[in-house]
């Protein structure tokens, strides 16, 4: 059974004055395409072989160290350790043996295996000079017809002494996969991927069997490399694929076009650097913006300390955070860097709506206003923020119990010179204000939200999206780590502060705090594993992230 996957690419000219929106700023980004679209494009740029050559060994020594370092989410690489790769004969089995051989060249006491599905004489050049360059310091076991899945793991408990391996590289397939897999290479994949003693499994640029049309047998990959250009069937569920890393090769800076004209693009970490620049020496507290932020609640005062704490760390000049004043004393002892204004509350200790003139009467201090985390759904609530709304002129991000239908409905009726609405659902919010029945991650449902509503919606999940309308933006970083609550508190308070920043492309500042939440997360499960962390650990690594390239 194959699963069709759709091979449309829409490549829009963008007008850049849409309502609310600036475009500018937002180069870092690669587009995302088919595998057919790929295949074309990787060949009107590798022109001959030694552009080809240069590719491959670009991809596999980013491939290794990307895998050296999403490793240590399960313990430190140690010294001496077991490599499998699955070789096939393409330019995808080239990349992987150069991943086998930056691995030796990284780790001497590492030992390698390769499983080869054919003779190396028949591999095509990239890959046969990659194998060449390898014999003799690895070990080679070709996989026959006649071997069924009993004899591959035989083989396998034979070769690793019972141990296992580190990790498994699958460099059997490429993009330029057409199923069915072949009946041996079935029985290759489903040994391998019911085989227990491998530690993590990393697909090179597409797992095997996934492509344009994919085969059900398919290499179940922990992370998967995209090299050079990210294929849209990665970003089409995760299932097989795992997490998605963007290797970026330099394709694209010969290329500019094809991503200015992309409506899906994923985010480059390089989204971070104008973070890392000196700031101007003339500068003060009021050059980098003031954010407002109303949350929390009697019940719920969490929520509000921690996006506060996070737009503190997002390099905004000034915060004021907006508390219920049975807790603003409390909270404010835990920031002080943060100006805390008591709310007066309802009857159920929410925010009360009757306190409007506290937020306008500062209004015009402010650069953005963020409300939601930890507030509370109630028809006070809800009055609190359709008002908010209606009267203020600046960016508004709505998180958490501020996403409202009735509030997302008046965006459309602002004016147009003023700032947009940008929202931070997770999938269970977001059925609530599209009024979906189940989920749907398609691009075309989210694309179709934010034109109607006239707003900008982060979606978080495996892969946080961000849409304007026009644009969809794939965020690769992050992982499990932030499958806990508080993640999307600290989110909306990075993106807010970012925001209020006022820098020239809203899109940008809103993909920074993304990627930030998401980068300092890795950096946090590296450091600490996935599990025994608590949330706000990773507002810890923020500086690393930025102190690093």
């Amino acid at each position: 059974m194959f699963v069709r996957h759709d091979l449309r690419f829409s490549l829009k000219v963008i007008d850049c004055q849409t309502k609310h929106f600036n475009m500018k700023g937002l180069s870092s980004a690669s587009p995302v395409l088919t595998c057919r679209q790929a295949l074309e494009l990787e060949t009107s740029i590798l022109q001959d072989e030694s552009a080809q050559w240069a590719a491959v060994q670009r991809a596999g020594v980013s491939v290794a160290n990307a895998i050296y370092l999403d490793f240590q989410e399960l313990q430190p690489l140690p010294e001496k350790f077991r490599a499998l790769a699955l070789i096939g004969k393409g330019h995808n089995a080239a990349d992987a043996l150069i991943v086998c051989a930056q691995i030796l060249a990284d780790f001497p006491r590492a030992s390698v295996t390769l499983l080869l599905t054919a003779e190396p004489e028949s591999m095509k050049p990239l890959a046969k000079r990659a194998y060449d360059n390898l014999k003799g310091r690895v070990h080679i076991h070709l996989v026959g017809e006649d071997q069924d899945e009993a004899a591959i793991h035989a083989l396998l408990s034979e070769d690793s002494k019972g141990n296992g391996y580190a990790m498994c590289i699958d460099g059997l397939l490429g993009m330029s996969f057409v199923p069915p897999v072949r009946e041996s290479m079935r029985t290759l994949l489903g040994a391998i991927n019911r085989y227990e003693h491998i530690g993590l499994r990393a697909a090179v640029d597409l797992p095997s069997g996934k492509g344009d049309i994919s085969d059900e047998m398919c290499f179940q990959a922990d992370f998967t490399y995209a090299t050079g250009i990210a294929k849209k069937v990665l970003f089409e569920g995760i299932a097989n694929c795992g997490r998605v890393r963007y290797m970026d090769l330099g394709f694209f800076d010969a290329e500019p076009n094809h991503a200015l004209h992309a409506s899906e693009l994923v985010l480059h970490q390089s989204i971070l650097n104008p973070l890392r620049a000196l700031r101007p020496a003339s500068v003060d507290k009021r050059s980098f913006g003031h954010i407002f932020i109303l949350g929390g609640s009697a019940f719920m005062p969490g929520a509000l300390l921690m996006a506060v704490q996070a737009a503190v760390r997002s390099g905004v000049g000034l915060v004021t955070a907006f508390a219920p004043q049975s807790v603003a004393a409390t909270l404010a002892a835990q920031v002080p860097e943060a100006m805390w204004v008591p709310w007066p509350e309802t009857s159920n200790g929410t925010l009360s709506p009757r306190a409007m003139p506290l937020l306008l009467d500062r209004i015009e201090q402010c650069t953005a206003v963020l409300l939601g985390p930890g507030m509370g759904k109630d028809r006070n609530t809800e009055m609190l923020v359709q008002k908010v709304i209606q009267l203020v002129e600046q960016p508004v991000i709505l998180d958490a119990d501020a996403l409202g239908i009735r509030a997302i409905e008046l965006a459309t009726k602002r004016k147009s010179s003023m700032g947009p609405v940008i929202l931070t659902p997770h999938m269970g919010e977001f059925m609530h204000i599209a009024k979906l029945d189940q989920p749907d991650y398609s691009n075309e449902t989210l694309m179709d939200f934010c034109q109607r509503y006239e707003v900008m919606t982060v979606l978080k999940s495996t892969h946080t999206r961000l849409c304007d309308g026009e644009k969809v933006w794939y965020n690769v970083c992050g992982g499990p780590v932030l499958s806990r609550g508080g993640s999307g508190d600290l989110l909306a308070g990075l993106i807010g502060g970012m925001v209020a920043k006022d820098n020239p492309s809203i899109q940008a500042s809103i993909a920074r705090g993304i990627v930030l939440h998401g980068e300092a997360a890795q950096h946090l499960a590296r450091a600490h594993g996935q599990t025994a962390v608590h949330t706000t650990q990773l507002l810890d690594y923020m500086a690393d992230v930025l102190r690093s390239t």
